[in-house]
């Protein structure tokens, strides 16, 4: 069965529910936790999710992060930035902050949660956090090394998971997650690290906020984008392998970037007969008010959702009733 209907249905059920979907390797119903008495006539939770850009190495403002985003569930990404080796370990870059191991970001990822376990404002709320990492600078590593940290990060993410599901059942959720931009490395390199990802037994689901860098926004005949990439690398990445749950940047206020992402949708619709699945959209309105402001790349989250979701239903190949999730970066 193409993985489209499967999760497409996954997806229905949990919001018409009011729930958050919980689909991925190992992943299955779960009991809410106890937590704090949520207070009278608490406002209702935001609309959307906040994802952030990780800066800060302390576990305090980790845990106090989990915390400010008390009035939000849902899918969130936490990124930390480019693929490295720090203290013998594969890890990755901070913006600001010390750079952290695979495991070390882990254990920031454990800190957001109970704060959030901890301010939740209902016994209901559930967050989903991707543990994120990116594409940038892999070209200059060899397969190998590539490789051995796409199978690093899944570990780490696989045993944070685990935590959660112990400690926080109902309460939260860990996945992977990846900022993978054709800009930023050759497509052989990105699938070098997803191999990776995706060889590790009982590897989480992936948070996929992909860009579209240069694709193609009016057809879909694997049309070349960025830096050697096409909409067969793009929609192979973001879809065909396992873990993948897309949730791409539509940041443009042209609504071009939600068009590029239909017609990457399209193309595996007719090429192989298993259109896309979009789990969100990911916006930057609040990172770009943090720094004053991006020109024409500043949709808010319920406009890039309301944009993917438009043109998704504007043609019948790449059709979908609803998307779980909108989510707006910030820097932290």
């Amino acid at each position: 069965m193409p993985r489209r209907l499967a999760l497409a249905l996954l997806i229905a059920v949990a919001v018409a529910a009011g729930t958050a979907t919980t689909t991925g390797a190992g992943e299955g119903p779960t009991a809410a936790a106890a937590a704090p008495p949520a207070a009278a006539q608490a406002p209702p939770l935001l609309p959307h999710t906040r994802s952030y850009y990780m800066g800060n190495a302390s576990p305090d403002a980790a845990t106090r992060l989990g915390c400010a985003n008390a009035d939000t569930q849902g899918r969130l990404t936490l990124f930390f930035g480019a693929p490295i080796v720090t203290q013998g370990a594969f890890g990755a870059t901070l913006w600001g902050g010390a750079d952290r191991t695979a495991a070390q970001a882990a254990d920031l990822v454990r800190d957001f949660v109970r704060g959030y376990a901890w301010c939740r404002r209902s016994p209901t709320q559930q967050v989903l956090v991707g543990m994120g990492t990116s594409n940038s600078t892999i070209d200059r590593r060899n397969d190998l090394w590539v490789y051995g940290h796409g199978v690093a990060w899944a570990t780490a993410v696989r045993d944070a998971a685990a935590w959660a599901e112990a400690h926080y059942p109902g309460v939260a959720r860990i996945y992977g997650a990846w900022d993978a931009e054709p800009s930023w490395s050759a497509p052989q390199k990105a699938e070098q690290w997803l191999r990776g990802y995706d060889s590790v037994p009982g590897r989480r689901a992936l948070h996929a906020n992909f860009s579209a860098d240069g694709c193609p926004r009016d057809t879909a005949h694997n049309g070349g984008c960025n830096n050697g990439w096409n909409q067969e690398t793009l929609w192979r990445l973001a879809w065909r392998y396992e873990p993948s749950l897309p949730i791409p940047q539509i940041y443009a206020t042209s609504g071009v970037n939600a068009a590029q992402w239909q017609k990457i949708d399209e193309y595996g619709a007719r090429a192989h007969g298993d259109g896309m699945t979009f789990f969100g959209a990911m916006a930057q309105h609040g990172a770009c008010a943090q720094v004053g402001g991006c020109r024409l790349i500043d949709n808010p989250p319920q406009v890039a959702r309301d944009q993917l979701l438009f043109v998704l239903n504007s043609h019948p190949l790449t059709q979908q009733p609803t998307l779980e999730n909108a989510t707006d970066m910030h820097w932290h």
